[in-house]
């Protein structure tokens, strides 16, 4: 798969995440490479404020292997979107699980290994 299609892919997975928060500012998404890790790291506001300094966020980071990301980006259209519906669900899952953002005042955040099972 060329390079091109490669960012596509990676594009879908950070648009079906940036969809699964509610923020009173826009969500921002990012993604990095290490090689054989891919990481995406969401980020949104959970408490706005004038001032954007004192903004509380929250934030996720899902790290998956390069042959996970390799596996998707092989699948076709309709897979793919379902596989983004998965992930979708598990992310909101795991966020769940962790400690109530109202008790660290707004801020948290949480890392997501995905499980090689997953695809």
């Amino acid at each position: 798969m060329n390079q091109v299609d490669l960012d596509q892919r990676l594009e879908e997975i950070e648009l079906a995440l940036a969809g699964i928060v509610e923020s009173p500012k826009a969500p921002s998404i990012s993604s990095y490479d290490e090689g054989e890790r891919l990481f995406l790291q969401l980020s949104w506001v959970v408490d706005s404020h004038a001032d954007t300094t004192l903004d509380k966020r929250c934030a996720i980071t899902v790290a998956m292997t390069r042959a996970q990301f390799e596996r998707y980006a092989s699948l076709d259209t309709a897979q793919r979107k379902n596989w983004q519906a998965r992930l979708a669900e598990w992310v909101n899952q795991r966020f769940g699980e962790r400690p109530n953002p109202q008790a660290l005042e707004g801020d948290c955040a949480v890392e997501l290994q995905l499980p090689n099972e997953f695809l």
